[in-house]
Formats: C-alpha cells, structure tokens, sequence
C-alpha cells in the first residue's frame, strides 16, 4: 500500500540516484572512466534483464543520448550483485559503440566477449 501522506519518500530519486552512482562507480572502476554519461531508464520486458541502445534519446539543441535501459521486475527476485552485473553488461554494449565494432543485429560477438571478460564478467 503506498504512502500519499509522507512527502519525505521520494521513490524516482530512491531508485534513480544509486543507479546513476553505480554507473559512475563501474564507469571509473572498469572502463577506466571512458564511458560517456548515458540515459539510465527501467523498461519492463519478459524477455531480458536490460539492454542497450544507442542515440536513443534527443535533446532540442540535436544532442543524441544512448540508453541503457534495465528491467526493473528482477530488482526483488536477483542479488544485487546480478542487477549490478547487468548494468556492467549493457555498459560494455555502450564501450562498445563508442570504441569497438559491434556485432550485427546488436549480437554479442568476439569483441564484446572479450571486453566482458576483461572486466571480469562472463560472456
């Protein structure tokens, strides 16, 4: 049940603010801080804990934004760890984009496996 009564509860900043902190953090600790600031969103989707997308988002003066969108339906069901991980995942996406060659049809190829497990992950 929510709260309409406690004005103190601010849920967008509550679940926004420590996502936009952990990409710093993974940006600065894993790449290096290379990583261009991106759009976080939550998207639900049955099919994925997240993704990637570049230029996704516009700003009047033509500044192209790139989104790394996650599911927020996982948040209660994985460790923290494994959102965590998954922030990582989709940001390799974006380092790719950014310094590689992705695959075709957003696929993970050799690269992206590559850097994955440069930073640790599993492909």
């Amino acid at each position: 049940m929510s709260d309409t009564n406690n004005q103190s509860v601010k849920p967008t900043r509550e679940t926004y603010d420590p996502l936009q902190q952990a990409y710093e953090t993974l940006n600065r600790s894993l790449f290096e801080g290379e990583l261009p600031n991106c759009l976080i969103t939550l998207q639900r989707s049955k099919k994925s804990y997240g993704y990637f997308c570049n230029d996704r988002f516009g700003r009047a003066d033509g500044t192209l934004t790139d989104e790394i969108a996650l599911n927020p339906s996982y948040f209660r069901d994985r460790p923290q760890e494994e959102v965590l991980a998954t922030l990582a995942h989709e940001m390799v996406h974006l380092w790719q984009h950014h310094f590689g060659k992705p695959g075709r049809g957003r696929y993970h190829n050799k690269e992206w496996a590559e850097k994955m497990r440069s930073i640790g992950l599993q492909p």
